[in-house]
């Protein structure tokens, strides 16, 4: 059963969307500009969907037209996305299902107003519903929150600035085999150590972002990998312009005087093989102690309740397809590492015959 305040969102936004009625638009500016450049189009589109007076479904699909429909995506094409949304207009049935096919979560959508409202007003500018997704080595680590204006006014957003505040090496590597790479997001920042500072929409090509009192909301979300295997201690710090004080001011998560949110990024042989190794010889000394231990195991048949402190899962020590590919990594990216010793490359032949 349909969720009674997600079903009057719905309504809301496809009415809006009715309204605005983005086919017509786009003929419109046809017939003023005949030859007008896609780009020009798209542009258009976005900033008449930008318009929808509902919190975030807006601004969701006017990021679609802008991101998805760049020629160098695989998204749909311009025709294909004005056909679903003239779909959308006809019901709400519609709306829901082709903002699920363009990659909305209406469930989600509707906790994110509903964060909206409970924001406290007179705090004109703060990230809700933070939430940190530790996925690395399969992924990249993900950082995702609600940026939010209920104070009045207009707030400019100019920057969002990632501080690096201390790290650490990690010098144990992760042995389990990784998941197919995951497609770059809006906004990515590679860490390393040498760099304090990253102007995360300066990186992006990403300008500012303008949010207006009630319906100033979007969602952002921020992926991070690293050139180095290191445990990083971050902040966010975001510059923002307040039109009513004319000021500029910061936002800062977690909250200044606080301790930063960490970041762990083990190698991992096959899915950062190129990574610059800090302290490759300890890192390199961790793998040969582990497979010396593994290869044992392998040889006696032992409890598989063993492998856990090896950080190597169950399934990847049967003989089969993600054991010959384990082995195919190990030999690639470990055996034939420079620093790796003539101990380390036999125990990586071993590995493999014991199969």
């Amino acid at each position: 059963m349909p969720d009674e305040n997600a079903t009057g969102l719905v309504e809301k936004a496809r009415a809006a969307l009715r309204d605005l009625a983005p086919g017509k638009l786009l003929e419109r500016l046809k017939e003023t500009a005949p030859k007008s450049l896609r780009a020009t189009l798209v542009r258009a589109l976005a900033d008449g969907l930008r318009t929808i007076p509902v919190p975030l479904v807006g601004s969701f699909l006017a990021r679609l037209a802008e991101d998805t429909l760049k020629p160098e995506n695989q998204g749909p094409s311009l025709e294909d996305l004005l056909a679903l949304l003239e779909e959308m207009q006809t019901s709400d049935e519609q709306f829901r299902r082709g903002l699920e096919r363009l990659g909305g979560d209406l469930d989600e959508l509707q906790r994110d107003v509903e964060a909206i409202r409970e924001t406290q007003v007179g705090t004109e500018f703060r990230l809700a519903r933070t939430k940190l997704d530790l996925r690395w080595p399969a992924f990249d680590h993900r950082l995702a929150a609600l940026l939010v204006n209920r104070g009045g006014g207009l707030v400019v957003l100019d920057e969002v600035h990632l501080d690096v505040e201390g790290w650490t090496v990690l010098t144990r590597a992760d042995l389990s085999v990784p998941a197919a790479p995951l497609a770059i997001l809006r906004l990515k920042a590679l860490l390393d150590v040498t760099t304090k500072t990253y102007p995360l929409f300066a990186l992006n090509g990403e300008g500012p972002h303008q949010f207006a009192q009630g319906l100033g909301a979007e969602r952002l979300e921020l992926d991070f990998e690293s050139r180095h295997n290191a445990r990083y201690q971050l902040r966010l710090r975001l510059a923002y312009y307040d039109e009513r004080a004319d000021s500029e001011r910061e936002l800062a998560w977690p909250p200044l005087g606080t301790p930063p949110f960490e970041l762990d990024f083990p190698w991992a042989p096959g899915f950062r093989p190129t990574m610059e190794l800090l302290e490759a010889k300890a890192v390199l000394a961790d793998i040969e102690a582990r497979l010396s231990t593994y290869a044992d195991w392998l040889e006696r048949k032992g409890d598989p309740a063993e492998l856990e402190p090896l950080g190597i899962p169950e399934y990847q020590a049967h003989p089969g397809f993600v054991f010959s590919n384990f082995v195919r990594l190990l030999e690639r990216d470990v055996a034939a590492h420079p620093d790796a010793s003539p101990a380390l490359r036999n125990l990586v032949a071993r590995v493999g015959r014991a199969s």
